[in-house]
Order: structure tokens, then C-alpha cells, then sequence
């Protein structure tokens, strides 16, 4: 039998022991997805509160038996209308979408070409994929991309192949390719999923994510996947296509018809948050204003951070207990900002995750920096 105490204890020696810990309060929250800070806004709750009551706390089964509610399908034409898709398809979470997409849409005999960096969720569905006779190759550069795509579409030509990737890669905050992405799929004939989870609601001049922060027109090509539990505040996932699309993943995405439905107060409270978004935009400024402010005043301090067009601000430290050292100083100084570890990025990589949101006061930031700069010497 395996010895989990022994390994757990490795763990602990390694600075990687993972532990739940419950945000204190009082305390500047520099690692929360709530981006736009709706998850608190009175409209948000108001519209979850009433649905609450009018439909109950849960879906009631999966939505192909009876959870199929009337606030699923508003906030299916929400988001379709949002991401200028033809329709969309709500799930439980973000993860449930993405194993949804994954595994539905790439058959037998088909190729899935996966970005190294991407979500675990988009790692776990393409391992799935992959016993369902799927090839699965993974690329860490779109030279190599470029390379398979190449080599698969001269041997098979009619085989079908899907581009995976994430929109914003969520643990260095940079922004894919996608022009380049998209180009190489028109090139081989490939189609792109595209995990937009930190790109929805903080990228584009509307917050309609990568497509729009890069000035490119919504294209057939690209499937887009979201989630509901970042900058949207609430709970939930999305898959936005056109109807053939949505009306494959109903019936056949697993991961779709075998659970329960999301609950309906989280769909009012995300259609509310979607309707916020669309007539004030100028939130989306606001945040890269934050952003901005947050990664300049932290590399004047002397720190690896990196300003990316997301609002997710990478501190590299390097080694794992350095860098958890360097968050429980801060936690001392009243600010969260947990350290992120192997084996969610690469040894000797580990960093704080710092994300910027429109909670972050001109007070605040005055203190994080303050913490920061009086953390420097020991970190």
C-alpha cells in the first residue's frame, strides 16, 4: 500500500505541501478571479436572491431530464450575444466545459494539439480523449504547433484537428497568439478550442475577451469556452458556437448529460453581471488601470513582476519555501497573495500570483506596495 504519510511529509520538507486555508479577514485579497469585483455587486446578488426564491437552490437534475430552466436558456442567449456566437451552453463549472468540448467534439482518428501551459482541466480532457483512440500531441511553441500540423494534415488530410488552448494562460497572465493560431488553422484545416477564462470580461474594449483584445472577428474556426467564476463573479461554465456545435455537445458531451444542472440563481446572477459589463465597459480601463499601477510600482521595488494585457501579475521568486516565505510575510502585513508551487508551474519557477480588481482602493495599493517593499530584503 501506498505510504501517503511519508509522501505527505516529503511534501512538507519541499515547501509543496498543499493545505486549505480560510481567508482572513480584514486582509487586502491580492489572489481572488473576482476581477471585476461583481461576485459583491448588490445587482448580482439581488438577481441570484430572486431566482433563489422563484426557482429554488438547485438544479433540480441534469438538464436533459428536468433541470432545463428558463434562466439556463436566458443566460445561454446572453452569452451568445456576448461572445457574437449563434447560441451556447451553460455547465456547472468551467471544468465541466472544458472536458465537455474535449472529449465531444474530437472523435476517432482525429488530432488534438495542446499548448503545455494550458488549464488542468484541458490536460485532463485531452488525456480522456486520448482513450477514445484520439491522438494527442502537445506543443510548447507554435514553430513546434506549426510542425505538427503540418505533418498530420500531409498524411491525413481528411482527419479532423483541434487547436487547444487558453486565452489568457492563467498562471503567467500572458495573452496566446491568437492571430497566429488562427492562421495556422485556416492553413491545415484545423479548428480552435479556446479556453477564454481570464480573457472574458477583462480583455477587448467590451471585455468580450481575446477575440476582441486582438481586433479579430468573431471566425467559425474558434470555439470559445468560458467560465462564469472570474471576472463574471459568480459559478458556472460556457461553451459558445454555433448551434450544430451546442446541439453536438447536448447530445453527446458526457460531462453535460450525466449531472445535475447549474442552479439557477447562479445563472441570473451571471446574466446580471454580462448585462453590468455590457453598458459599463469603462470598468474594463479601471481594472488595467489597477494592474498597471500594482506591476510598475512592484518593479520599482526591485521584483521579477511582469505586466501582461490580463490583469494577472506573476512574481517569479524562484524556490518554492522562498517563495511561501515571502506570502506568510505579507499575510503578517495583512495582505493574501498565496504562493504557487510545483506542480502547477515548473521547478524553480514558483512566484505570487498577484491578480489586480476593482475591490483594490488607492489606499490599498499604497499599503500592498508598502508590505512589498518591507518583505524585499528578506525575500
Amino acid at each position: 500500500m501506498h505510504d501517503y504519510a511519508d509522501q505527505l511529509y516529503e511534501r512538507q520538507q519541499s515547501g509543496l505541501l498543499r493545505r486549505l486555508r480560510q481567508l482572513p479577514k480584514d486582509v487586502i485579497d491580492l489572489a481572488s478571479n473576482d476581477y471585476l469585483y461583481l461576485a459583491r455587486n448588490p445587482e448580482v446578488i439581488e438577481a441570484g436572491i430572486s431566482t433563489l426564491k422563484e426557482f429554488g437552490a438547485g438544479g433540480r437534475a441534469s438538464r436533459l431530464v428536468s433541470g432545463n430552466l428558463l434562466p439556463h436558456q436566458q443566460l445561454e442567449s446572453v452569452i451568445a450575444r456576448f461572445k457574437h456566437s449563434d447560441a451556447a451552453l451553460v455547465f456547472p463549472s468551467g471544468y465541466h466545459a472544458n472536458l465537455s468540448a474535449v472529449t465531444a467534439l474530437a472523435q476517432t482518428g482525429d488530432f488534438i494539439f495542446c499548448d503545455k501551459r494550458n488549464h488542468a482541466s484541458l490536460i485532463d480532457a485531452c488525456r480522456l480523449a486520448s482513450s477514445q483512440n484520439i491522438e494527442v500531441r502537445y506543443f510548447g511553441d507554435l514553430k513546434k504547433l506549426e510542425n505538427l500540423l503540418e505533418s498530420t494534415f500531409t498524411k491525413h488530410p481528411d482527419n479532423y484537428r483541434f487547436i487547444v488552448s487558453d486565452g489568457v494562460f492563467s498562471m503567467d497572465g500572458d495573452v496566446a497568439d491568437l492571430p497566429q493560431l488562427l492562421h495556422l488553422a485556416e492553413k491545415y484545416d484545423a479548428r480552435i478550442l479556446l479556453d477564454d477564462a481570464h480573457g472574458t470580461g477583462t480583455l477587448g474594449a467590451t471585455g468580450r475577451g481575446t477575440v476582441e483584445h486582438f481586433g479579430l472577428e468573431n471566425h467559425s474556426r474558434i470555439i470559445h469556452i468560458g467560465t462564469l467564476s472570474k471576472a463574471i463573479g459568480g459559478q458556472g461554465g460556457f461553451v459558445a458556437a454555433n448551434q450544430e456545435i451546442i446541439d453536438w455537445l447536448i447530445n453527446q458531451a458526457r460531462p453535460f448529460i450525466y449531472t445535475t444542472a447549474l442552479n439557477p440563481a447562479s445563472c441570473a446572477s451571471a446574466q446580471k453581471s454580462f448585462e453590468i459589463i455590457e453598458r459599463a465597459p469603462q470598468m474594463i480601463n479601471q481594472l488595467r488601470a489597477i494592474t498597471q499601477q500594482l506591476a510598475h510600482g512592484l518593479q520599482e521595488l526591485g521584483y521579477s513582476a511582469i505586466l501582461q494585457p490580463s490583469p494577472i501579475i506573476p512574481v517569479i521568486i524562484g524556490e518554492a519555501q522562498d517563495a511561501l516565505n515571502l506570502s506568510n510575510q505579507l499575510l503578517q502585513r495583512g495582505i493574501w497573495c498565496p504562493a504557487i508551487r510545483p506542480p502547477t508551474v515548473p521547478a524553480g519557477k514558483s512566484r505570487l500570483r498577484l491578480t489586480a480588481n476593482l475591490s483594490l482602493t488607492q489606499e490599498d495599493i499604497t499599503k500592498v506596495l508598502s508590505a512589498f517593499k518591507s518583505t524585499f530584503r528578506n525575500s
